[in-house]
């Protein structure tokens, strides 16, 4: 073999090394929990899960840009058993998902030997906030295990309260919160229930409609109305009934049955509320499907019109809900342009920052490429002002930027 064979050779049995050693650095990954709980039993450690889906995105960035670093594999690699389970895999992973009631991704969960829930969060991180969630799972002052322990105690201080159920709900598991929260209620004196610290932690929890809290306030509104004023108690209710119900019926929508949707509708109904007909209408419009049962976004659009030019006043949270829908359902040059016009007249009205947002997504949704440009550069000065991250906004435009330069010529 010649010499240039030999540095061939010695080049490509480097590459393949070197790319090995590239990877080994970040965390070792398993992917059966049962089989990391035993090796975590025998290396008295504790195990850390990724909880994720192959259509997430902060999940991709986790994969790609976390995990792979090597401080970050120091320490989990060290510290942890570590899983990867896949939520969507119509298997396994989608059945741990359920029995650990994950409900949003990436979840990251660390568990003890025995497969309890230690502490968790939703949401992506960078690397320091990443090793920092480790170790506050580690240290059992800090961890949400230590919280559950001191709720199973009977700490029942509103302070302790707040934070507990604040905790958890943040973190995802609000099962458990409504759970404890409902238990706990239970357990109150008709004065007790009525209260401002009770009505603060319903709050927390998000008591929804038909739940034993929720109706509870329902049938004694009046003894509410003492404590803290029929405006907010009545708009309390209002607006729990209007998003509870638009969740549902997404719920319904992907699970192709809105059995229960529309039961519910028929209960809500019997109360008499006067902004039954006013909701109803709203989900209305959402439900916009031709013959063949496809969307038809020409008859979401004239029912979306209908709609706000009748109840648009009332609620802006109207226009931003139909438009970011709209925008989904947009896939040509202004198809949607109907939305850019909702947007245009909620903001004339009210210029809230707040509202960029959804307006900066139906621009680009329609090719709006300059309009979507101008409108993200506002909503990144607004963040800096504000003294926050502009990291997400800048993924934005640079998506839109590469956008633009794809379609236009």
């Amino acid at each position: 073999m010649n010499s240039r064979n030999w540095k061939a050779l010695l080049l490509g049995f480097c590459i393949i090394v070197c790319g090995f050693e590239s990877k080994s650095q970040g965390i070792n990954f398993q992917h059966n929990l049962e089989e990391a709980i035993g090796q975590a039993k025998k290396e008295k450690k504790m195990i850390f899960v990724d909880f994720y889906t192959s259509w997430c995105a902060p999940c991709k960035v986790m994969s790609d840009e976390i995990f792979p670093k090597k401080e970050v594999g120091d320490f989990y690699n060290q510290m942890f058993v570590n899983v990867k389970i896949q939520c969507d895999d119509k298997g396994y992973g989608l059945a741990l998902g359920k029995h650990y009631k994950v409900q949003a991704y990436p979840t990251l969960m660390f568990l003890d030997t025995a497969g309890n829930t230690v502490h968790s969060i939703a949401g992506g991180l960078d690397v320091q906030g990443f090793i920092q969630l480790g170790k506050t799972a580690l240290d059992p002052n800090k961890n949400q295990l230590v919280l559950v322990k001191e709720w199973d105690s009977g700490n029942r201080t509103q302070a302790f309260m707040t934070k507990y159920f604040k905790t958890l709900v943040q973190s995802y598991r609000s099962d458990k919160a409504i759970y404890d929260f409902e238990k706990y209620f239970a357990s109150l004196s008709g004065k007790q229930k009525a209260s401002t610290n009770t009505f603060e932690l319903m709050q927390i929890v998000k008591s929804v409609p038909f739940s034993a809290p929720f109706e509870y306030m329902e049938m004694n509104k009046v003894d509410y109305y003492k404590q803290l004023g029929k405006k907010k108690i009545d708009s309390t209710i209002a607006a729990s009934y209007l998003w509870y119900f638009k969740n549902l019926q997404a719920s319904g929508f992907s699970n192709k049955d809105l059995s229960d949707f529309k039961n519910k509708m028929k209960l809500f109904r019997s109360k008499k509320y006067p902004f039954y007909d006013e909701y109803a209408a709203f989900y209305q419009v959402f439900d916009s499907y031709d013959a063949q049962g496809k969307d038809d976004i020409k008859l979401y659009i004239a029912r979306g019109n209908d709609f706000l030019t009748k109840y648009g006043l009332n609620n802006d949270a109207y226009t931003t809900s139909l438009t970011h829908v709209l925008g989904n359902l947009t896939s040509a040059k202004d198809e949607g342009a109907a939305g850019i016009t909702w947007m245009e007249s909620l903001l004339k009205r009210k210029q809230d920052p707040k509202y960029l947002n959804t307006y900066f997504y139906i621009l680009w949704r329609n090719s709006r490429w300059d309009q979507a440009l101008e409108v993200g550069q506002q909503i990144r000065d607004n963040q800096i002002k504000a003294d926050r991250s502009t990291l997400d906004i800048d993924k934005q435009i640079k998506m839109v930027s590469e956008q633009k330069s794809k379609h236009v010529k």
